[in-house]
């Protein structure tokens, strides 16, 4: 592992909480977490396991605490450096420079987080996800998303379909990054966690509260996700993985994962490659039904994917290393099963929706996701460290077709609806240290420019209808949303000071301008008229000033008490209101002011005893403006000022011995809002969950062989006003799933997992369904019963 490390920081104390995993594994989230440049060998570790570390130690300490049953030593090179070595040759006074061999990067990456800290401890709530409980997590849930949600406290729970819409973190949006590449776009489609495959994860940092430290688009929180790294031993590791439903045992329902990861140095060179194919099958019911496709926002039933990526990185010297990421992601359904239209004449919530069979229809629901990153990393700027990214995204996904003969914003069509996005940006971080050990400025800049169109292709409503709903001929295309460009800029400086062992404080600034501009065009409104009326093109900027300041006290080690406030912001979505004209439309008279929020929290986290870690967190979010909403399929555009508050809560416990584990979250939210001259009134549930309580036991009889059984629970809610049903405002019956995972390690190469989520097939609907996004029951979709997951990895 190699990553940046300012001089005379070896005292700095830092609060670690890495949970028990591979050695290598720990050696890597040390240096992750303090800057530190960690240098070891991939065949030293190979096997070894590391105790879990919990507390505050300096960065020496805390390597020695992860080495300690290892038979494995660490040397401080310099300041910033540490080499683990066996004791024997740490006896004798080798060290690499002397051996007959160098040593090797292990896992060796630049990173240009902006989320860590050497000087002072986070004054907010983080999860961090390593790859080995990823790679266990996998076992028990249908996806990265449905993972998340029943891992992370804050976090609303999964569709169980492709779209990520109504799942907030604290009951706002969340930017998703990978290896630093927002995901997120200003047109949200609401598909940004299933753009990346969950095999190419190395580390997932969840962020909980409203943050402006990566631009727009955190209002609830970030998600930063890392992918594998290059470097370190040549390795190869290739998994293959099985599922299927139980609750109706068939071919239809059979899917299935080969990945296969190659990784290595060579000199200054180092590389990783990766390659995927993987087939979802149907899924189906706790009572053995065929779950219906999903119209609203789609789904991936009956698809296949594949990912291909790699990196290539250079050590150029000693101080500066430059990588390049490439990666694509495609995933394409190929279903024969439409949902029936003919169970939405029925009340809503009556039925669970239908499908049906004989799907005519050339292309359907797709993601494709391509990524191009290069990273410049220099360890000695200014006396601290500078990184620099420049990406490109070219992003394109496909909607399930829907019959909007009843929307006049939509040009009463048959019609399927698609989205291209191309983005290009770059990053600028420095971090300097000011006058010593115990103060730092973080500080950098920011671009993204964004590229969207929102084509859809118009059908033959006479051949849907005479088909009953299965048949789609195409005659023709038309635009939903006209070319949009945005671009934004933003600088931001970022103070961190450690006063003594007990107290201290961060605080900063950012500022974000921002455009955006489209052509003359056609609305879709005007596309069935004689005589269709053109919307001229137009040009809008807004800008955005925000603020954030914490201060920690820590009364005794392992023990940290935080207040902070802080300002997160969310461009307005200029595309929902465009693809909304009308004849006359006056993008000036839009209300596009940024979403900006205020975020009050005082936290709480640390050690109870000597084997319980646990944090609980108070917070309180307001914003005179919310995101824009979209009702009636467009027809009401409003938004609102809002308060989100809430309690989190979590606790970890794991016995000296580490066969015993045990913990578990809970977290209950309140949201409410005031529309336009009216009274103050409950958030929809697609903005706030009910409550969620999550827990888990764990048992690890030996090294080789570990058991999870976890539930999570969601509890039942009445968003109705005054008992009116309406969009996201409907009665919540409350569930409970329960999934079991184990783990054997077969040799020093070979482990197998096998997993079964929904373990007592309980039959239910999840929150999305039971909101019903598309307002009628062909939205009302089971979670699907009782599913076997069997993964076997070998590393060659």
């Amino acid at each position: 592992m190699a990553s940046q490390w300012s001089f005379a920081q070896t005292m700095v104390v830092v609060d670690f909480n890495i949970p028990a995993s591979t050695l290598e594994s720990s050696l890597n989230a040390v240096a992750r977490q303090t800057g530190a440049q960690v240098l070891f060998s991939s065949e030293l570790t190979a096997s070894k396991q590391a105790p879990a570390l919990h507390g505050r130690y300096t960065v020496a300490q805390a390597l020695g605490q992860v080495l300690e049953q290892s038979g494995l030593v660490v040397q401080a090179r310099d300041e910033r450096t540490f080499i683990v070595l066996p004791s024997n040759e740490a006896a004798s006074g080798n060290t690499p420079s002397t051996t007959a061999s160098p040593i090797e990067l292990a896992g060796t990456e630049i990173t240009s987080s902006r989320l860590s800290s050497g000087v002072v401890p986070q004054a907010r709530q983080v999860n961090v996800i390593e790859r080995e409980q990823l790679k266990q997590l996998r076992q028990g849930s249908d996806g990265l998303a449905t993972l998340l949600a029943k891992s992370i406290p804050g976090m609303a729970d999964s569709s169980r379909t492709i779209t990520d819409y109504g799942q907030t973190l604290r009951g706002r949006t969340m930017l998703v990054l990978v290896d630093g590449v927002p995901l997120n776009t200003n047109r949200d489609s609401s598909r940004n966690l299933a753009n990346i495959d969950p095999a190419l994860i190395e580390r997932i940092e969840v962020i909980r509260g409203s943050s402006a430290i990566y631009g727009a688009g955190a209002t609830g929180g970030i998600i930063s996700i890392t992918t594998r790294p290059a470097g370190g031993e040549q390795m190869a590791e290739t998994t293959l993985t099985g599922v299927s439903p139980l609750s109706q045992v068939g071919s239809d329902g059979l899917g299935g994962q080969l990945q296969h990861h190659v990784a290595g140095a060579q000199g200054a060179l180092d590389y990783a490659f990766d390659f995927g194919a993987r087939h979802i099958g149907a899924s189906y019911d706790a009572k053995g039904h065929r779950i219906a496709p999903e119209p609203s926002q789609g789904d991936l039933f009956d698809s296949n994917s594949y990912n291909i990526g790699g990196k290539v990185g250079w050590r150029i010297d000693e101080l500066q290393r430059i990588q390049l990421s490439l990666s694509h992601y495609n995933a394409e359904q190929n279903s024969d099963y439409t949902a029936d239209p003919a169970v939405s004449r029925l009340p809503p919530g009556s039925v669970p929706a239908q499908p049906l069979s004989g799907l005519s229809l050339d292309e359907q629901n797709q993601i494709k996701n391509t990524l191009v990153n290069l990273e410049y990393g220099h360890s000695e700027v200014l006396g601290g460290t500078f990184n620099a990214q420049l990406y490109y995204r070219d992003y394109f996904t496909r909607f399930t077709p829907f019959d909007a003969r009843g929307v006049a914003t939509r040009g009463r069509n048959v019609d399927q609806v698609m989205q291209n996005s191309e983005v290009v940006g770059s990053r600028i971080t420095l971090r300097t240290p000011i006058g010593g050990a115990d103060t730092e400025l973080l500080w950098g800049g920011d671009f993204n420019q964004e590229r969207s169109d929102m084509p859809i292709d118009i059908f033959d409503p006479q051949a849907f209808d005479a088909s009953g709903g299965t048949v789609f001929n195409k005659i023709g295309k038309l635009s939903y949303m006209p070319d949009l460009t945005s671009r934004s800029v933003g600088a931001f400086a970022q103070l961190q000071h450690r006063f003594n062992e007990q107290w201290s404080m961060e605080g900063g600034i950012r500022y974000e301008y921002a455009t955006a501009e489209y052509g003359d065009f056609i609305p879709l409104s005007e596309s069935s008229t004689a005589n269709p009326a053109t919307v001229e093109g137009g040009k809008v900027h807004y800008d955005a000033l925000l603020s954030n300041i914490s201060l920690t006290y820590s009364p005794v080690s392992g023990q940290a008490v935080y207040a902070a406030f802080s300002q997160g912001f969310q461009l307005p979505d200029i595309g929902v209101q465009l693809r909304n004209a009308r004849r006359g439309f006056d993008i000036g008279s839009s209300n596009l002011e940024p979403v900006k929020t205020n975020n009050y929290e005082l936290g709480w986290r640390g050690e109870l005893g000597e084997e319980t870690l646990a944090s609980l967190a108070v917070f309180y979010t307001t914003s005179k403006l919310g995101d824009v909403q979209s009702f009636n399929n467009g027809l009401i555009l409003t938004r609102t000022q809002e308060r989100i508050y809430g309690v989190e809560g979590s606790a970890d416990w794991l016995t000296s011995d580490e066969h015993w584990g045990a913990g578990g979250s809970f977290t209950w939210m309140k949201g409410r809002e005031q529309p336009d001259a009216g009274d103050w009134q409950d958030m929809t549930g697609y903005r706030i969950p009910p409550v969620k309580l999550t827990a888990y036991l764990q048992y690890k009889p030996d090294e080789d062989w570990s058991h999870r059984v976890q539930a999570t629970y969601f509890g039942a809610e009445d968003y109705r006003l005054k008992g009116v049903e309406s969009f996201g405002r409907r009665r919540v019956d409350g569930y409970t799933t329960v999934d079991i995972i184990s783990q054997y390690q077969l040799s020093e190469h070979d482990q197998v997992s096998v997993g079964v989520q929904n373990l007592f097939n309980r039959y239910y609907y999840p929150l999305y369904s039971q909101l019903m996004r598309n307002s009628n029951n062909t939205s009302h979709l089971p979670a699907p019963g009782t599913v076997l997951t069997a993964s076997y990895t070998h590393q060659w």
